[in-house]
């Protein structure tokens, strides 16, 4: 089963792209006479910037993917002949809400936001989890058993995506301690800051 070696793969070739960047541009610079120091810093700092977004947008495409899992699952089970009625339309509820709760880059900064969004969706997919395999007859729906899996996937990647997500965040951070005299240089509106990460966030 092809759980885990795909977003590995991802956060390896994502380390390899920034290599590779460092390496072209690095290698542009050398027939350029007008390449100064300040243009390469910026460089490596566009590159750094670049693969940080990319990696978000995968954490953020994949936990998305999560939640649609989510939602189809309890619809389904609602829509069979399921004595869990009344538990089911409270998980629905809990959706709702937690599809409220927004991690972005900077409120990643704020601890509480992390640990009250994981308690949510940890709970709950461990309820719809126990719910749909509590009875194997439910599984028999090929829609609903498909939905369960996807749910079980994107929840697997989650530590993946944020840990090559919080490797390219420390790098940037680094680059920024590294080169703190020069970044009024790298951006004229000052306006460069370092990323907080998820494990600072959480604790870990």
């Amino acid at each position: 089963m092809r759980i885990l070696n795909s977003p590995t793969t991802i956060v390896s070739i994502l380390f390899g792209s920034i290599a590779l960047m460092s390496c072209g541009r690095s290698a542009t610079s050398n027939e350029k006479t007008t390449f100064t120091h300040i243009d390469s810093l910026t460089d490596t700092y566009l590159s750094l910037q670049d693969t940080l977004l990319h990696c978000w947008n995968l954490l953020v495409k994949d936990e998305q993917e999560k939640m649609d899992a989510l939602d189809g699952a309890l619809h389904h089970l609602l829509q069979m002949a399921n004595p869990e009625q009344s538990q089911l339309a409270a998980l629905e509820n809990r959706l709702g809400q937690l599809k409220q709760i927004h991690i972005t880059q900077k409120s990643l900064s704020n601890p509480y936001v992390i640990e009250e969004y994981d308690f949510a969706a940890g709970s709950l997919v461990s309820e719809i989890l126990t719910l749909s395999q509590s009875n194997p007859s439910l599984l028999l729906n090929k829609n609903l058993s498909e939905l369960i899996d996807k749910i079980k996937i994107a929840d697997q990647h989650t530590s993946l995506y944020r840990s090559g997500y919080d490797s390219i965040a420390f790098e940037f951070n680094a680059f920024l301690e590294r080169n703190q005299s020069a970044l009024k240089d790298i951006d004229k509106n000052g306006a460069i800051e370092k990323k907080p990460m998820f494990h600072v966030a959480s604790g870990h």
